[in-house]
């Protein structure tokens, strides 16, 4: 009864406030009728090049250098677009702080994109994606996870599966306020394997995978999400990001 009658109810009634509240227009510049439109979308910041996860420094598609690479390591980050670009700041913090997960669909659909054409090589058949989790606080207090949606978009334009295979397990503060040793540390221990992962470890044992954020800067997230993959067995993990800071 529920499933028929209430939910549907209760969601059309929550699309009619937030379209009322926050109606669809081009977060970067105002225009009605979507989130990124036309024009922005051919002007927005792009990176001309991909960083090494662990040193920083330029690296082809992205792969983390053969001196950078540990046993449990990322073996690449890639990221699109360049958060110092005032559009693509806009885009990304009024989706999240608004709460607009609809702007993250749209990312995605970007995002796919850019793969097919630039990436093709890392969208094997058996490559699953991962969002990188939210604390469930957090998760309650904003309503979505942003990594999720953008799996999601990226599921449906890719024909990828979603792994839900990563819990936080403790609130961390907020990355880009914090210096460098300090961003390690808040993230030590924030990962482990979900409840439905430790019962099915045959799900990443051997398994590549893409692990998905919306922004990095120094990748110590993306890392020690990473880590606990690899401790665990995955094959590869290539971590994706919209943007990069």
């Amino acid at each position: 009864m529920y499933q028929t009658f209430i939910k549907p109810l209760y969601l059309d009634v929550k699309t009619f406030v937030l379209d009322t509240l926050f109606p669809i227009s081009c977060l970067a510049c105002g225009e009605e009728g979507t989130w990124i439109c036309a024009d922005c979308k051919s002007t927005i910041g792009k990176l001309e090049h991909q960083r090494c996860i662990v040193c920083q420094k330029n690296t082809p598609f992205g792969l983390t250098h053969p001196h950078c690479q540990t046993p449990h390591g990322a073996d690449g980050l890639i990221s699109f677009l360049n958060y110092h670009d005032q559009k693509v700041a806009d885009i990304l913090i009024k989706g999240k702080y608004n709460f607009l997960p609809g702007i993250y669909e749209e990312l995605g659909k970007l995002l796919a994109g850019q793969l097919k054409t630039q990436y093709p090589n890392i969208l094997i058949s058996n490559i699953s994606l991962i969002p990188v989790p939210l604390h469930s606080t957090r998760k309650r207090w904003r309503g979505f996870n942003q990594a999720e949606v953008l799996c999601r978009s990226l599921s449906e334009q890719l024909n990828l599966p979603v792994a839900d295979v990563l819990q936080r397990k403790k609130i961390t503060k907020t990355q880009k306020d914090l210096k460098k040793d300090a961003r390690l540390k808040n993230v030590d221990g924030a990962f482990a394997l979900s409840p439905w992962a430790l019962n099915h470890k045959s799900e990443v044992l051997n398994h590549p995978f893409i692990l998905v954020d919306d922004v990095t800067t120094t990748g110590a997230t993306l890392a020690e999400a990473a880590k606990v993959l690899k401790r665990n067995g995955a094959a590869k993990v290539i971590c994706l990001t919209v943007a990069r800071d």
